[in-house]
């Protein structure tokens, strides 16, 4: 079993031609709504991929809810164990995505949501696998730090963080760190990519992971740099591609992949979800990735 644990969105997607260079009125080409949020959908991505998923989050009580658990109901993917907060609101995004499949969005959190600091119960058993999203911070530190004091292998998702020392302790906790490029290089303060690897593994001699969109994945892992390519593929959605890319790399961390397989295969399924529309209903399935992971040669080693 994989826990994905982190909040969770309403995403409303207005698709457009695109972005203008100042404001003004855009005529929409659709409209959508998703779910979304990174556990959110790594949940789904890891049960696509055929292992079995949990979600723990937090939700309001109003429509936004009813229509994010229909979406995890209908997968079978449980949420017994989130958080529901009376009188809130459930989070949201407004995305506006353009013909090329890039975005731009605005995320909106009630602060009465954000301020409910009670804990779901974790029961962390040896057979689990945790990912999590350090956007719920105390949900966060609270499972890196039991699971680091259990031997239970956790994957972090690290985007768009403040460095603080409830971070610092999360990433040294977890057993799987893994950032986007903005967010490595504010927490080294190092100039390059390589230069942040070596750091943080001279600080703590394990597994670092960035994820760098179409230029793929670098990671270090007992001493040793390493740099998976993306595929070029024919780009058509790019929101949710990396919360697929963490989902799939957990699933098959969970199945005893090598950390090489599984970052492959993870980049092969984000970039598959690339060229698809349609949120979670575009992540791969596992026999499509397989025969899609047939074609390529991704790692090499860098130093």
């Amino acid at each position: 079993m994989i826990i994905c644990v982190g909040p969770i969105f309403l995403d409303r997607v207005v698709k457009i031609d695109s972005f203008p260079k100042k404001p003004i009125k855009l005529v929409a080409k659709g409209l959508e709504k998703r779910l979304g949020g990174p556990a959110a959908v790594a949940s789904f991505a890891v049960n696509i991929l055929g292992e079995s998923s949990e979600f723990v989050s937090r939700f309001g009580d109003d429509d936004a809810a009813e229509f994010l658990q229909s979406e995890l109901n209908e997968y079978n993917i449980n949420f017994a164990k989130s958080i529901i907060v009376k009188g809130a609101l459930s989070s949201q995004s407004h995305i506006f995505e353009d013909k090329h499949g890039e975005r731009m969005l605005a995320v909106f959190n009630e602060k009465k949501l954000l301020d409910e600091k009670i804990l779901p119960n974790f029961n962390f058993k040896n057979d689990q696998t945790y990912l999590i999203d350090a956007h719920w911070i105390e949900a966060a530190h609270y499972v890196a730090k039991n699971t680091h004091d259990r031997g239970i292998n956790c994957v972090v998702d690290l985007d768009n963080f403040s460095k603080n020392k409830t971070i610092e302790e999360i990433i040294n906790y977890s057993s799987h760190p893994i950032f986007s490029e903005t967010g490595l290089l504010e927490y080294t303060s190092d100039e390059s990519i390589i230069d942040s690897l070596k750091s943080l593994y001279n600080n703590n001699n394990k597994f670092y992971a960035v994820t760098l969109g179409p230029k793929g994945v670098y990671w270090i892992d007992k001493g040793k740099i390493y740099h998976c390519a993306a595929p070029k593929v024919k780009v058509v959605e790019t929101n949710g591609a990396g919360d697929v890319f963490h989902g799939a790399f957990v699933r098959f961390i969970h199945a005893n992949k090598t950390i090489q397989e599984s970052i492959e295969l993870a980049t092969l399924a984000a970039s598959l979800k690339c060229t698809r529309r349609g949120g979670i209903r575009a992540i791969p399935s596992f026999n499509e990735l397989i025969k899609f992971s047939h074609q390529f040669k991704l790692t090499t080693k860098i130093k």
